[in-house]
């Protein structure tokens, strides 16, 4: 206690103008200990929970926070997470695996704190974003963009907290957070999907079995397999079709998506992540409704795009996916790449119908009103229209420079 009681004078010492901080508060424990070290310093502490589509219970993380900072302010922003999602998706945001959402989902966090510090008269903000990962460049690049007239207060990396000071610590103020659950993981949650990390994630071992919440193992999933239908517009999922229920609302898509795939076992990955820091962090992600969101795009995006486009966008897509992985949501270039998805987006809408097997996601069925594959094209059959006479010419001249090339390496020799 004394350790933190130093710190606290240290906080007050680092920010002597700041009276009133509004907390990124999760319930979970590092904003317990950043709130209580606040407190410590003798500022006032506006605890701020915000819904990014985590499956938690907000009426006790509500009353737990005013129990010990006596106020707190709970914002939905859950419309703004599931349009970054579906952005995400257009730039085939995770799919090399490394589908941590935090730089897609902080973007979102980051805006709700600030309206809430400028509405309550806050001088600053404070997160609990550690300096091992990217999530505190997430959060504070976008703060900063957001409100660069607002202190920002990242005491668990300025202050170097470690996970068992923070527990001990927790312990001894008797903070109202589950100890039990924090020795065990660290788990960042949200409608992109759930991370895990630290803990008995740093053994390298299988994942324990309590480490997933949201998706069932190939060995627990149903043993039928359920379909499901999905429709795109410009990109954008815009119509479900699950379990008998019709969905056309974002949010409301992506929830169910979570809920049917995790039950079948999508999107359970197990991956190092290189991080900008150059540290490699072991991680587990829950991701079902990004991994059936994905795999349907990515699947229409074959159907309707040229090849010269997919080539393209493969590149763009990447380094997309690199900027925002990294915390550079707000960069100008993110906006540019924007710009070219959006345009190339305009071909792919269409309907799928896919199956949902024991961790597998399996296409059935896709059209597209902008499909460029034409089986009395593609047909080899008489009933073909492409005759394959016309491929004679194409195929002499086609690598003509390598032929040459190989010849005159050949003759050198």
């Amino acid at each position: 206690m004394q350790e933190f009681e130093s710190l606290a004078k240290q906080i007050s010492k680092d920010y002597p103008n700041v009276k009133k901080v509004a907390l990124s508060y999760s319930g979970g424990l590092d904003s317990a200990v950043v709130g209580k070290l606040v407190e410590l310093a003798g500022m006032t502490v506006l605890p701020v929970v915000v819904d990014v589509g985590q499956r938690s219970d907000f009426r006790r993380i509500e009353e737990n926070a005013k129990k010990m900072f006596k106020q707190c302010l709970v914002v939905d922003a859950k419309q703004e997470v599931a349009e970054a999602v579906m952005r995400a998706v257009k730039s085939n945001f995770g799919h090399d695996r490394k589908a941590n959402g935090g730089g897609i989902v902080r973007p979102a966090l980051a805006h709700a704190l600030v309206q809430a510090a400028r509405k309550h008269g806050c001088q600053a903000i404070a997160h609990g974003s550690s300096g091992m990962g990217n999530d505190s460049l997430c959060m504070e690049n976008s703060l900063r963009v957001l409100a660069p007239e607002l202190r920002i207060m990242a005491l668990v990396r300025d202050l170097d907290l470690r996970r068992d000071q923070s527990l001990e610590f927790a312990a001894k103020s008797k903070l109202l957070t589950n100890l039990e659950r924090a020795e065990k993981f660290s788990a960042d949650e949200s409608l992109w999907g759930r991370t895990v990390r630290q803990g008995k994630l740093v053994e390298e071992k299988e994942a324990p079995k309590d480490a997933y919440k949201w998706t069932a193992s190939p060995e627990e999933a149903p043993d039928s397999s359920e379909e499901i239908e999905l429709a795109f517009h410009s990109g954008e999922a815009s119509f479900a079709k699950i379990g008998g229920e019709k969905l056309k609302e974002k949010v409301a898509i992506i929830q169910k998506l979570n809920e049917v795939g995790g039950k079948h076992g999508i999107g359970r990955m197990d991956v190092m992540d290189d991080k900008v820091v150059g540290l490699k962090v072991r991680e587990v992600y829950e991701c079902p409704a990004a991994s059936i969101l994905l795999f349907a795009h990515q699947k229409l995006e074959e159907l309707t795009l040229t090849r010269q486009e997919l080539l393209a966008k493969q590149s763009m897509d990447a380094l997309w996916s690199r900027l925002v992985h990294a915390g550079l949501w707000h960069s100008r270039l993110r906006r540019a790449i924007d710009a070219f998805v959006d345009e190339t987006q305009k071909a792919v809408q269409g309907r799928l119908v896919i199956r949902l097997y024991k961790g597998n996601i399996i296409l059935k069925e896709r059209e597209s009103i902008n499909a460029l594959y034409d089986r009395r094209l593609s047909g080899r059959d008489s009933k073909g229209v492409f005759s394959q006479k016309e491929a004679r010419q194409f195929s002499k001249l086609y690598a003509l420079q390598e032929i040459v090339a190989y010849l005159v390496e050949s003759e050198a020799e």
